[in-house]
């Protein structure tokens, strides 16, 4: 007896568990909301080659699981925090879930992100596998030792005439980057231009393309856009060119190759290399922006810094930013150049394209003759001699200087740099 009476505890125990359970799943327990549930996976693909690198596991990827009607987020935490299965009211929702952090356009890693709809039905464990795809594409560019041998310092942008432009200098040789060309890539066509200066002072350069419908091999539904998970080499060697001229030396060019390997395949197919069209070019188009500058040193008591001191912008394809940072060179002017009339140098700099408050300054220390840059001008001539009465109240620099960090971007989506050093002794 006492035998079945322990059997019918148990029984009795499982009956109630049972219930317990369907009570969560139907809310008929405290509520009236019928509820189902989710057993989520959240998996990134296994690659098949060396050619795309993978991700850590994404245990600790965000996880968003969204009601699509009403737009509430019913979680919205790591995926290894995440209840399972989690409960949920009835309804349809859309699950996301990404890499941690934001994606950028130029990253050193891969960017995986995935998002599925799905509905909850009353009473059931719905299973889901969010796959997160590989979302920004590899860029390699490999040179060559008879490259770095001929030339002594060069500028590669890759361009895909839609604002995002790639730059690799002497600073960056041989870099992977990983390229974020936007959630609905529309680039079938990358344009490459090339500025490279030799060994004797001699600058060459050459414009090429390629377009991913060109590769030597297609697949059938491919899309025919570069795209988050295609991975492209780059290699660039230096050549004599053949047949020059009597009595002229031979002029050195570029041996270009691109191969890339699309998303989802293994294979590594070649991709043609043409010249760009020259027909009917848009003003501007292919003239790198360029940044003339000189540094500055001069003395507070001898009173001898230079009047007419200054940055020379050139755009001929039309202004679009001009951001200035300011270093400083000793903490007293560094104190204030972090909110200086409102704006912040020290930190992230300061957009100086139709900026009042960069007029005022100019204005203010230089005369009323001075303003800012205006969007679309192809040249301009930023005064820094402006800052130097206000940098004099501050003291010496030497040996250290203020520095002046400047970047500049086109309409075409180009991009320079440079920085301009001014010292200052007692």
């Amino acid at each position: 007896m006492k035998k079945i009476a322990i059997i019918a505890s148990l029984f009795c125990l499982a009956v109630l568990s049972s219930c317990e359970l369907k009570d969560e799943l139907t809310g008929t327990k405290g509520g009236k909301q019928e509820m189902g549930a989710l057993e989520l996976s959240v998996s990134v693909p296994q690659e098949i080659t060396e050619s795309r690198a993978n991700t850590e596991a994404p245990g600790n990827y965000p996880v968003v699981v969204m009601n699509k009607e009403t737009e509430e987020e019913a979680y919205n935490g790591t995926y290894e925090a995440m209840e399972k299965p989690l409960r949920l009211p009835v309804g349809t929702y859309i699950v996301s879930s990404h890499t941690p952090g934001d994606i950028e356009t130029t990253m050193l890693s891969p960017y995986y992100g995935g998002e599925k709809e799905m509905t909850i039905s009353k009473e059931i464990t719905s299973v889901l596998d969010v796959v997160c795809k590989m979302l920004n594409t590899k860029i390699t560019l490999n040179l060559g030792d008879n490259f770095k041998s001929a030339f002594t310092e060069w500028t590669i942008t890759l361009n895909d005439r839609n604002s995002h432009v790639l730059t690799f200098t002497q600073a960056n040789e041989n870099s992977t980057i990983y390229w974020y060309l936007g959630a609905d890539s529309h680039v079938a066509t990358l344009t490459m231009d090339i500025t490279a200066t030799t060994t004797d002072g001699v600058k060459v350069r050459d414009q090429k393309q390629f377009t991913k419908a060109d590769a030597s091999e297609n697949y059938e539904n491919d899309n025919p856009n570069f795209t988050g998970g295609d991975a492209l080499n780059i290699n660039i060697g230096a050549i004599e060119e053949p047949d020059p001229e009597p009595g002229q030396q031979p002029q050195i060019g570029f041996d270009i190759s691109v191969d890339i390997t699309f998303d989802g395949r293994d294979e590594t197919v070649e991709i043609p290399v043409e010249d760009v069209p020259t027909t009917d070019p848009e003003p501007g188009e292919g003239e790198l922006p360029t940044i003339e500058k000189q540094d500055v040193t001069y003395s507070i008591s001898a009173g001898d810094a230079p009047a007419d001191a200054m940055i020379k912008i050139n755009t001929p394809a039309g202004l679009k930013s001009m951001n200035v940072k300011i270093v400083a060179g000793n903490g007293e002017f560094g104190s204030i150049i972090g909110d200086l009339e409102g704006l912040d140098f020290e930190t992230s700099g300061v957009e100086m394209v139709a900026n009042d408050k960069i007029t005022q300054i100019l204005q203010t220390f230089g005369g009323e003759e001075l303003a800012a840059p205006q969007s679309g001008v192809t040249s301009y001539d930023f005064p820094i001699y402006t800052f130097f009465v206000l940098m004099d109240s501050f003291g010496a620099t030497a040996p250290d200087a203020h520095v002046f960090q400047v970047v500049v971007e086109d309409m075409n989506g180009n991009k320079v740099s440079d920085e301009v050093r001014v010292t200052i002794n007692e």
